[in-house]
């Protein structure tokens, strides 16, 4: 012993035997210390005399072992029942979820298979507070609307930054992916495979969302790929089998209905119509098929672990001529070199054939124009043929001649090089890329556009990133500890497009838009945008009670004017574990007690890539007298920068009960400034706006989340977790909008919602609709006055209310009994209003003979019907009553039974008799089954048939419901 020494070895743990990074290695008695890798392993000299070394971390006991005269030490830590705590993902590296003060939501692999799901972001589906989720249609692909902790801008992106593996998703946020097919954007994670994901975290507060810097304000979530270990050989397969319907069908009238109707409204006799008819909406509505299989290896040696993953995916939606295909394939490996040098890659291939119809708002969307079509239109001829039908098209030639593909190829991947310059000091080189390719072909034949019409796009958007980190962690003895990242990073995207249409053919059997007689697009276009980053953060603990960490990044962007290229962005936050102090210890009842604070800046850079810069545009319009020429289209303005996000939040964390009851609930507030506004400019200058920094909005409410054992017996468990956000969205100023006659400064989003100062970002303004006069049988209005007016006038539009939800969440029930495991969760918002933008066309008597009716008009006045829900047949207000207004706006309220499910864990004792599985296990799924609300029979409450628009939300034009599904699946382990 009187020789100084180095000791080495592994911290494992029963649940992670590949190590536990992080743990701290300190020689007792003295300030050496050191904490363990990535994969659990640690280097220390030993200084002369010392002979015990001390082994701790956050949720396991202390231990303290001898040295004497080893020189390699290993240990198996044990769980400290009292202050267990996972790890979670972080920008850039893991915590202790415990020990750190940042506002996260984070799901683990054990709760993602638990309900088997058909996309990643529906993993996050009632899962989060704070994190609301809206489908935007049922279409196969669509995204889903996600708003962590409200909507934090106008016109720039509101979408969350998506994280794989360390390398940030293209999203085409900037309009770089508007298709041609339907109305919504296509889902940004659509070729993640959710089989292939281990967990899933989302950065809601400043502290968590600064280290990203200008993407940050509207959150992050990281998403991170399963990985092999060490030591074990596995083979998974999973498959599952169902059938989908939508949640909702809208009514519509039948033949015989609208006969009726005509007759009642032109006093000609019921038999001088159409007789005989065809039911479009139950032609084009179809029971639909869904399907997955999934098969995968993991494993490893000591020094190399791998994760193998292939997966075919069908889905044939049940709206006519909607299917997808995907097929994913993933690679990740790790192989340590020596006890310091490591690396590591993560690769992802996806192909998705999309058979993609129109979602909304298009006389080409199969559940637009099933309703809209007359039900004496018919699809076929007597001779069988298809008919042609004009500005509606026939929907079953459409499904069964015409080409509608999007074909999309991604590859994403990160390869990283992993040093240990010093015990503690660690140097990390990542490359990633993010390649994605989209190619778009539509070829309408002759019967729906005359002559036949063709259309090919093809889009490139290929990124690649550098980043490189140096990451020191070190306790000095056993009360310090100190953790400081350092990072620089680069990306670059390419972004290229090409697009030919043409019209004319001689033939519909000529597929190729090269054989249209008349060409009449031919653009080929490219742009890119590049960001530089500086990041670090660091993190200093007292005695694993008192904790502070602070974060900075600066970005410099090619998005931004000249004057404002870089930004700084920035959190400070702290955090106490009550629980470590003295008048809170030998507690029966209190396990855990830690309260967080934190302020700080992030940015939103969701923007044009040249929205900055003067614009001069070319082509056809820049003509001059025949001869080529440019025009300008876009002032300049070099002092154009992010809208930054100030969030401030105070969280409490506390565990009850021996670990059974955990309660987390965050007050928050998010102020963001310099709002990019097209701010009016006098027309001398050539131009009528130009983009400015110039608005204020905020958000602010409270996120609870309550988990809970319940029931702990022999044989039977039942758990409990509730997640609720309470929201309040207010628009603070627009200086330089326009001005409404009362002196309110807006912006404007649709014809029914705009944002005004005071009020909500997505405000509906709408004209008051009051009812039938029971003595007049005529519809009345409300004017400004509040007073009935037979006059329908758009200046009489008023503030009405929000499409956001003032409460979402969801609340999830596990019950498990003998290998039975029942789940049930149900997600729920509250306060919001939806505009059904189709019910202007099917309330309106004008349309007869033009589009099909909703049967609510045969309940029109008469003398003996005064309660009536249409105006009477002769009456004055008849044209006007489908006019937009309150009529077209509902209650958004709803519960919905997201997901039950029934699972069945073949015993143990079962499965060694085969000498082959390993694992076993079959289940049921039921999928948006059930759903409370106000709204009449065939209104979906889960719509927002404009995507991830931010100023225009929860409105709908015939947007197809969501999809509720039965499926049954097994999954074997080998």
């Amino acid at each position: 012993m009187a020789q100084s020494r180095t000791v080495s070895g592994t911290v494992t743990s029963e649940d992670e035997p590949n190590g536990i990074p992080g743990v701290n290695v300190s020689v007792k008695g003295s300030l050496v210390g050191t904490v363990s890798d990535i994969d659990g392993t640690y280097s220390l000299s030993i200084p002369e005399g010392s002979n015990v070394l001390s082994f701790s971390f956050v949720g396991f006991l202390t231990q303290e072992r001898m040295i004497d005269n080893q020189s390699k030490i290993d240990v198996l830590l044990k769980p400290d029942v009292k202050t267990l705590g996972e790890v979670v993902v972080v920008g850039y590296g893991t915590q202790s979820a415990k020990m750190s003060v940042q506002s996260i939501s984070s799901l683990d692999n054990s709760q993602i298979e638990r309900m088997p799901i058909f996309t990643a972001q529906e993993a996050l589906q009632g899962q989060a507070a704070g994190v609301q989720l809206t489908g935007t249609s049922g279409v196969g692909g669509a995204q889903q609307n996600i708003r962590i902790r409200g909507v934090a801008s106008l016109t720039a992106g509101g979408s969350p930054l998506f994280v794989v593996d360390g390398v940030p998703l293209n999203d085409g946020s900037s309009g770089d992916y508007a298709n041609e097919s339907g109305a919504v954007t296509l889902n940004p994670l659509m070729e993640l495979n959710p089989n292939e994901i281990q967990s899933i975290s989302v950065l809601k507060d400043a502290s968590a969302v600064a280290i990203y810097g200008s993407r940050g304000a509207n959150g992050v979530i990281l998403i991170q790929t399963k990985k092999g270990k060490s030591g074990e050989s596995k083979i998974n397969v999973d498959f599952y089998r169902g059938v989908q319907n939508p949640t909702t069908v809208r009514p519509y009238m039948s033949l015989a209905q609208y006969n009726q109707y005509r007759s009642d409204r032109t006093g000609d006799p019921v038999s001088s119509f159409p007789q005989t008819g065809f039911d479009w909406p139950e032609a084009v509505i179809e029971q639909g098929k869904i399907s997955n299989l999934n098969v995968s290896a993991s494993g490893g040696s000591d020094n190399t672990t791998y994760f193998i993953s292939g997966t075919y995916f069908m889905q044939d939606t049940y709206a006519l001529g909607n299917e997808l295909d995907r097929f994913n394939g993933r690679l990740n490996m790790t192989h340590k070199f020596s006890e310091k040098a490591r690396f590591g890659a993560n690769v992802g291939l996806a192909k998705t054939f999309n058979d993609r119809i129109n979602s909304d708002n298009s006389t080409f969307a199969p559940l637009t124009s099933a309703f809209l079509h007359l039900p004496y239109n018919k699809p076929f001829d007597e001779n069988g043929n298809y008919t042609r039908l004009g500005f509606v098209p026939n929907l079953l030639a459409l499904a069964d001649l015409a080409q509608t593909e999007y074909v999309t190829r991604r590859t994403t991947a990160n390869t990283y090089f992993e040093f240990d310059i010093l015990p503690d000091l660690t140097f990390k080189t990542d490359w990633g890329i993010d390649q994605i390719q989209t190619e778009e072909t539509m070829r309408y034949p002759d019967i729906i556009e005359p002559t036949g019409q063709g259309y090919k796009r093809i889009i490139q958007d290929y990124k690649w990133l550098s980043t490189n980190t140096l990451n020191y962690q070190k306790y000095f003895g056993n009360d310090h500890f100190f953790g400081a990242l350092l990072g620089y990073s680069y990306e670059q995207s390419d972004f290229a497009s090409m697009t030919v249409e043409g019209s004319g053919f001689v033939s519909d059997k000529l597929p190729n838009v090269a054989s249209a007689a008349t060409p009449t697009i031919t653009s080929a276009t490219g742009t890119g945008w590049k960001l530089a980053s500086y990041f670090s953060r660091l993190n200093y603990r007292y005695k694993d009670k008192f904790l502070f960490e602070g974060s900075a990044r600066r970005d410099g962007s090619s998005r931004f004017g000249m004057d404002n290229r870089y930004g700084n962005f920035w959190a400070l936050s702290g955090g106490w574990v009550l629980s470590e102090e003295k008048f809170l210890q030998n507690n029966s009842i209190l396990d855990f007690l830690k309260i967080n604070t934190s302020y700080g800046i992030a940015g939103n850079d969701r923007v044009d890539n040249f929205a900055s810069l003067g614009l001069y545009q070319a082509g056809s319009l820049g003509d001059y007298a025949g001869s080529p020429g440019i025009y300008p289209s876009q002032p300049a303005n070099p002092t154009l920068g992010w809208e930054e996000s100030a969030q401030f939040d105070f969280t409490v964390y506390a565990t009850l009960f021996n670990n059974k009851l955990d309660i987390e609930a965050s007050l928050w507030n998010k102020r963001t400034t310099g709002l990019l506004l097209d701010v009016p400019i006098p027309y001398t200058t050539g131009y009528t706006s130009y983009a400015q920094n110039a608005g204020v909005m905020r958000n602010r409410g409270i996120d609870l989340m309550i988990n809970s054992l319940n029931v702990q017996s022999s044989g039977f468990e039942w758990r409990t977790i509730l997640n609720v956000g309470f929201l309040k969205n207010e628009v603070l100023e627009l200086p330089g909008a326009s001005e409404d006659s009362k002196g309110r400064l807006f912006v404007q989003g649709s014809s029914s919602q705009r944002a005004i100062e005071g009020y909500s970002v997505n405000t509906f303004y709408l004209v008051r609709y009051s009812g039938i006069n029971p003595e007049t049988g005529e519809a009345e209005w409300l004017n400004s006055d509040g007073e009935p007016t037979n006059t329908y006038s758009t200046n009489n539009r008023e503030i009405i209310g929000s499409a956001i939800p003032r409460i979402s969440g969801g609340l999830t029930n596990t019950f498990s009994y003998k290998g039975f495991d029942l789940s049930a969760l149900f997600t729920f918002t509250q306060g919001n209003y939806i505009m059904f933008d189709d019910l202007r066309f099917l309330y309106s008597p004008n349309n007869l003979n033009s589009f099909n009716l909703d049967p609510q008009l045969l309940d029109y006045w008469t003398e003996e019907n005064t309660n009536s829900f249409a105006p009477r047949l002769d009456g004055t207000t008849q044209a006007n009553f489908g006019q937009r207004s309150t009529i077209h706006l509902r209650k958004g309220d709803h519960i919905r039974l997201r997901n039950l499910s029934l699972t069945y864990n073949i015993p143990a004792n079962v499965l060694e008799r085969t000498n082959v599985l390993r694992s076993a296990r079959v289940y049921g799924m039921l999928q948006n089954m059930l759903t409370f609300s106000n709204l009449e029979d065939g209104l979906e409450p889960e719509i927002s048939g404009n995507g991830s628009d931010n100023q225009i939300q929860g409105e709908s034009f015939f947007t197809p419901a969501q999809a509720k599904s039965f499926t049954l699946g097994v999954s074997l382990g080998f």
